[in-house]
């Protein structure tokens, strides 16, 4: 049987870079309308390319969406994990990780805006199918338990504790952001901090 050619890497290197123009339009793209909303031919219009190029580069919205979340979603993930493992305790650990949260999601408002028009909510799960998701999830549940054993915080559920604390933040920034004149990162950062220390924290 013949073998497959492998691709070169001038091939390689340009079809990554359609991927990473396509999901940068896309992302505008859905962030404006929502997915449903949206056509190929305006992801196309917003990347500068043709419509055959697109479907060349990506099967469907559908794997367009999935590819863009899938990106996203590991930056994401990166940031945060990083900042929750800083030395410190849990209390430190959860003041920089929302930190690291807001600052993302600030730089990348496209990409919240597609979830908020589609309604995923973190805090019940609908991105359950998300690899980054649960790895996130599996990291802030690791925070609570560090936390509960440190005695910072309420000895509760760590898993009902982690999607708390990623509902709070995800319509804390939402309802930042919705306003005329939100206020800047640090400062929306070091509210959430404040919500999410009475949630989870203990007095003193």
């Amino acid at each position: 049987m013949a073998k497959k050619r492998r691709s070169s890497p001038v091939v390689e290197a340009r079809e990554q870079m359609y991927r990473d123009v396509v999901l940068d339009a896309a992302e505008r793209v859905f962030g404006r309308g929502g997915f449903h909303n949206a056509k190929m031919q305006d992801v196309a219009r917003e990347a500068g390319i043709s419509l055959n190029t697109l479907y060349g580069t990506f099967s469907s919205k559908r794997d367009v969406f999935e590819a863009l979340h899938e990106m996203r979603g590991s930056e994401f993930l990166g940031q945060v994990s990083a900042a929750l493992a800083e030395p410190g305790n849990a209390r430190e650990s959860l003041h920089r990780g929302i930190i690291a949260f807001v600052d993302y999601l600030i730089r990348h408002p496209d990409y919240f805006r597609v979830d908020l028009r589609e309604g995923r909510s973190w805090a019940i799960g609908d991105v359950e199918a998300s690899p980054a998701f649960q790895a996130g999830i599996a990291n802030w549940t690791d925070l609570v338990r560090r936390g509960v054993s440190e005695g910072l915080f309420y000895d509760e559920d760590p898993s009902v504790m982690a999607v708390t604390a990623f509902g709070v933040m995800q319509i804390q920034l939402a309802a930042w952001l919705a306003k005329p004149e939100p206020p800047d990162a640090p400062q929306i950062a070091e509210l959430i901090t404040i919500a999410l220390e009475r949630a989870l924290c203990l007095p003193g």
